[in-house]
């Protein structure tokens, strides 16, 4: 039977391998090349046009410049679906 370290030992340089293979892997074939456009995939059009009241001025005039007017969100949207559960327990 093999100690109990060497088990501990081999299963960590596995654990630490594959995923550091995985990362090569994807590193080689182009996945992290534009991280910054591939943020951005998971919105819609329209996300980036719903009003975001922790934005700076700033922030918000750079977002109407680049996508248009901004529109208000739905009672579902951007934490509003905390106060809507809260309004249909009452």
């Amino acid at each position: 039977m093999l100690p109990t370290s060497l088990v501990i030992v081999l299963a960590t340089v596995i654990l630490t391998l594959v995923p550091a293979l995985v990362l090569t892997w994807a590193w080689r074939r182009g996945y992290l090349r534009d991280l910054e456009a591939q943020s951005r995939v998971i919105f819609e059009p329209r996300d980036w046009r719903l009003q975001r009241p922790w934005e700076t001025p700033a922030e918000q005039l750079t977002r109407e410049v680049a996508y248009g007017a901004p529109i208000a969100p739905a009672p579902s949207e951007w934490g509003g679906a905390a106060n809507s559960a809260h309004r249909g327990a009452e």
